[in-house]
C-alpha cells in the first residue's frame, strides 16, 4: 500500500456539501491534506502553508480543476463486470434467473478477484473511493479492496446450509469479518448483512437474520421494491409489501441500504423514513432492465436519505457514477415537469455525502476541516467544460469519467494525474478477460 500524500492544493475551485444540507462553491481556494486529513480550507495560501508546517508536501496545481469530495457508490456487485456487455436487454427476472444465476455457478475465487480488480479499476478512474458491494467470496472482495486501498461497505452472506439441506443462520460467518474488518483496511472496511431479497431465501430465514444484525448492531444491504413482480409476489404471499415484510420480520432497526425502491408506496415511504433508511437510487441499471423510474422527489418528501448507485456492470453496462449523478436529476425534472426539483447541490450529495453515511464512513464526503481526506481532482481544461460557468452544475451536468484527474482515498493518491498507484490496468485486464471467458462462454 502506498503511503499518505501530503499536498497542498494551490489556487483551485473547491465544491462540496455542506453540513447544513446545502452545498458550497468556492473559488481560487488553498486546500491543504496533511496525514490523511483535511486541515485547511480557505482564500489564504499563507494560513494553508501553515497547517503544513514541519512536514514534506507537494503542490497540486488548481489551474483548470475541480476539487470534491471523492463519489461513494451505495450500490454494487463489482465483480459483475466478468459479464459486462453479455446479458443484455431482458427483464431483470429473465436476467436474473436465466443467465446471471447459472453463470455465477462457475464462479471461482480466482474470478471474483479479477473482476473486482477490473471495477475498482474503472471506478477509480471515475472518482469513486467508496463502494458497496454484495457478491461472492467476500474475503477476496476484501482483500481486493484494502490492497487498492479503497472504502468498502462489504455485505458478508451470513447463511450456510445445514446437515438437511436447509438454510439457516451462520452468525460466525459474521463475527469473523467484523474481527477482520477491524485489523484490516486501516478503518476503510465496514461490514454488512447480505439480505438479498424478499423473493431469494425461505419464510423461516428473514427473522433469524434480522436478530443476528440487531444482536451483533450490522448494518444490512437489501434489495428493495425493484420491480412490479416482486412487489405483486411478495403481497400474495405474506400480505404485506418488501418494506413492510422486512419490517415486520425485525429489520430496519440497525442502518440500512436499501437498493431500487422503484415500486413504493406511501406507507413504505413512511416505513423507510421512520426507520433512517437509506435508499439508493440505480437509475441507470432500472431503466435498462426496464424495472421502472424511481419516485425520487415522492422519497425527498418523505425525508428518506437517497444514495446513488451504479448496481453491477452486467446490469448498466459501466461503474461511472458520473451517469448516474446527470440522469438522476434529469429524471427528477422530467417526470415530474419541475426543472428545480432536483437541483446540482442535491444530486451532489447524493453521490457523496449520502452514499458515504450509508455505507458507514461518515467522516468523508463532505470538504471540512477535521475530515477524512477523499477528495477528487477534475481537469475541467478542456472543451466539453468551457465555459465552465457555474462549477457545481457544470460537475453535475456537464462533467463525466473523462474529466476526472486523480483521486485521493485516505490521503492516498490511487489515481495521480492519470496513472493508477495500487493497480496494474494491464495484467488486471488481461486476468479478466481471462475469467469472463471461463464463466460467459463456458455458460453461454
Amino acid at each position: 500500500m502506498i503511503g499518505r500524500t501530503n499536498v497542498l492544493f494551490d489556487r483551485i475551485t473547491v465544491i462540496s456539501p455542506d453540513l447544513s444540507g446545502g452545498a458550497f462553491t468556492m473559488t481560487d481556494a488553498y486546500v491543504a491534506v496533511r496525514d490523511g486529513m483535511i486541515v485547511h480550507i480557505g482564500p489564504s495560501r499563507p494560513a494553508a502553508l501553515l497547517s503544513l508546517a514541519g512536514v514534506e508536501h507537494e503542490t497540486y496545481s488548481g489551474s483548470g480543476r475541480i476539487l470534491a469530495p471523492a463519489l461513494a457508490n451505495a450500490h454494487g456487485h463489482a465483480a459483475m463486470t466478468l459479464m459486462r456487455n453479455s446479458a443484455d436487454d431482458l427483464s431483470l427476472h429473465d436476467w436474473l434467473f436465466s443467465v446471471v444465476f447459472p453463470r455465477e455457478t462457475r464462479l471461482r475465487a480466482q474470478d471474483v478477484r479479477a473482476g473486482t480488480r477490473l471495477a475498482l479499476c474503472e471506478m477509480f478512474r471515475s472518482g469513486t473511493g467508496t463502494a458497496a458491494d454484495m457478491y461472492f467470496f467476500q474475503e477476496t472482495v476484501l482483500e481486493s479492496f484494502v490492497e487498492a486501498g479503497a472504502r468498502l461497505d462489504l455485505a458478508i452472506d451470513g447463511k450456510r446450509r445445514d446437515a438437511t439441506g436447509a438454510l439457516v443462520p451462520a452468525p460466525e460467518d459474521l463475527e469473523r469479518f467484523l474481527a477482520l474488518a477491524r485489523t484490516e483496511g486501516d478503518g476503510r472496511v465496514a461490514i454488512s448483512l447480505l439480505m438479498h431479497s424478499v423473493y431469494l431465501y425461505p419464510d423461516g430465514i428473514y427473522q433469524g437474520m434480522a436478530a443476528i444484525a440487531e444482536d451483533l448492531g450490522l448494518p444490512v444491504q437489501v434489495h428493495v421494491s425493484e420491480t412490479s413482480r416482486e412487489v405483486e409476489e411478495c403481497v400474495a404471499r405474506h400480505g404485506l409489501t418488501p418494506p413492510a415484510f422486512l419490517e415486520a420480520a425485525g429489520f430496519f432497526r440497525t442502518p440500512t441500504l436499501a437498493a431500487h425502491c422503484v415500486h413504493l408506496m406511501p406507507a413504505d415511504r413512511e416505513i423507510l423514513a421512520r426507520n433512517d433508511v437509506t435508499i439508493v437510487h440505480n437509475p441507470s441499471s432500472n431503466l435498462k432492465l426496464g424495472s421502472g423510474i424511481a419516485d425520487v422527489h415522492a422519497m425527498q418528501r418523505a425525508g428518506i436519505r437517497i444514495a446513488l448507485g451504479t448496481d453491477g456492470a452486467a446490469s448498466n453496462n459501466n461503474l461511472d457514477l458520473f451517469h448516474e449523478i446527470r440522469l438522476s436529476s434529469f429524471l427528477a425534472k422530467g417526470s415530474t415537469g419541475e426543472p428545480a426539483i432536483m437541483d446540482a447541490a442535491t444530486a451532489l450529495r447524493m453521490a457523496t455525502v449520502n452514499g458515504a453515511v450509508g455505507c458507514g464512513f461518515p467522516g468523508v464526503g463532505i470538504l471540512e476541516v477535521g475530515k477524512q481526506a477523499d477528495l477528487v481532482v477534475l481537469n475541467v481544461d478542456r472543451a466539453s467544460m468551457t465555459p465552465l460557468g457555474d462549477p457545481m452544475s457544470a460537475f453535475v451536468y456537464s462533467a463525466d469519467s473523462s474529466c476526472v484527474e486523480s483521486l485521493l482515498v485516505d490521503g492516498r493518491m490511487l489515481l495521480r494525474k492519470g496513472e493508477l498507484t495500487t493497480l496494474d490496468e494491464e495484467r488486471i485486464r488481461a486476468e479478466a478477460l481471462e475469467s469472463a471467458r471461463h464463466i460467459v462462454s463456458a455458460a453461454s
